[in-house]
Formats: structure tokens, sequence, C-alpha cells
């Protein structure tokens, strides 16, 4: 307990330093502080979602594997799955690996610290369209919702044929979340939805490029 509270107290102190110290406004500091920790975490991050990209790829290949291993022991649920978890070895699939786990943990510590951290803090600051950082925003929330489902649906794991529900459900939960909360909060959430976008799009575009020298 103890190290998390310095955890969430050295984000307060770096947040600070970048207002006192540089001379940044508290929004451009919540700003400029997420965007250099996601740049910290960003090889874990984009390992990660090469891994995930790579698994998409390889699943869309065995997918009549896949399908015939349904048809031939649909009666027996038990030996499908061996048999899938099989064909998974087999093709070195790895749903979660251990620099997924460790992505989804670290990515999970930075939220949850800056959201005790930013709770901790007051806040005067104006930002754009926003007259008080200290207080919700519609438009904010409604934006942070939009990039969440973008972010979401442009995921390097997510398939064609998911269901949309399973983009909409993170993105209203999102909105609901922020209209409760400080536009402080909404401000690290944009930002680090945001980056996880083009992220997600620089890493999409790098595939297509390589499928296509492959291609040629």
């Amino acid at each position: 307990m103890e190290l998390w509270t310095s955890f969430t107290h050295i984000i307060v102190q770096s947040i600070a330093f970048l207002t006192s110290e540089i001379g940044f406004s508290q929004a451009i500091a919540i700003i400029l502080f997420t965007f250099l920790a996601r740049l910290i975490l960003m090889p874990i991050n984009t390992s990660a979602m090469i891994n995930m990209h790579r698994n998409k790829q390889a699943l869309a290949k065995i997918k009549p594997e896949l399908d015939n291993l349904r048809n031939t022991y649909k009666a027996n649920p038990s030996e499908m799955a061996k048999q899938t978890m099989a064909l998974y070895k087999k093709h070195n699939i790895k749903i979660l690996d251990k620099t997924s786990v460790l992505n989804m943990a670290s990515q999970g510590l930075f939220g949850f610290g800056m959201f005790q951290a930013i709770q901790q803090m007051a806040f005067n600051s104006k930002f754009a369209w926003i007259a008080n950082i200290a207080k919700p925003d519609i438009l904010l929330a409604l934006l942070v919702g939009a990039i969440t489902y973008f972010s979401m649906v442009m995921m390097p794991g997510s398939a064609e044929q998911t269901s949309i529900l399973l983009f909409v459900i993170p993105a209203i939960i999102s909105f609901i979340a922020l209209v409760n909360f400080p536009s402080a909060i909404g401000l690290y959430w944009a930002t680090s939805s945001a980056l996880s976008l083009i992220q997600t799009l620089l890493i999409k575009k790098y595939f297509k490029h390589q499928e296509k020298q492959i291609v040629n």
C-alpha cells in the first residue's frame, strides 16, 4: 500500500512540476505527462499489439481447420477444446502470452494510478472550450467515447464478425463515467485513447506494407 501511495505521489508531483516549474497549464501538464508515460510503455504495448495482429492472421489461416474441429467434436466440448489448443500450439498461436499480460498490467496500473492521482489534485485551469477542468464536460466525454469506439474497432485482434456491441459498450461506459468525473480525468483518457488509436493505425499500416512486399 505504501508503494502504491508513493507511485501516485510521483504522478502528482510530476504534474505539479510541469505546472509550477516549467509553466504549463494544468491541462497541458496532464496531456504531456500522459504522452511521456505512454511513450515509456510503448515498447511493451507495441509488442503486444503486433502479437495480436499476428495471431489474428494465423487464426484466419487455420479457420478451415477450426471449423472442421467444431463440426467433428460438436458433441464433445472438452475434446474440441483439447484439439483446438493442440492446433494453436502447432501453429504457435498464443492467445495470452507474457507480453500481453505485462502490457495489460502496466496499462492498468498506470491508468488506475493516474485516476487516483488526478482525484487528489485541485484544479482551476481551463482548456480549449472547457472553462474549468475540475468539472465534467459532456463534449469531452462524447469525444472520449468516440475515440474509445474507434480504438476498439481498429484493434489488431478484433475480428470482422465481432458483434458491434463489444465496441459500443466500452464507448458508452467511458462516456457515462466521464460525465461524472472532472474533465482533468477526461483529458488523460482522451490523450491515452488517442495515442492508442494512432499506434494501432501505424501498426496496421506497417503490416499492410509488409503484405504488399510479400505479394510483389
